[in-house]
């Protein structure tokens, strides 16, 4: 079965992989979190709120006007 983690820096997600938790703690740099079987719908660039254990997406900046 797959399994996804999330490779986080100062809380921002910065990759998402296929592994196994344990092993990507063991093998790879980085703080890891794990998204399990079946991932939130989580993108590099969003936020990991430890606390609620949650992830927020970035705020949305709408163009200015030309």
């Amino acid at each position: 079965m797959k399994n996804y983690v999330a490779q986080l820096a100062n809380n921002i997600v910065e990759a998402i992989i296929v592994a196994d938790y344990e092993w990507a703690t063991a093998n790879l740099d980085g703080d890891w979190h794990d998204l399990g079987p079946e991932p939130l719908t989580v993108a590099i660039g969003w936020t990991y709120d430890a606390a609620t254990d949650t992830f927020s997406a970035p705020p949305v900046v709408e163009d200015a006007p030309l």
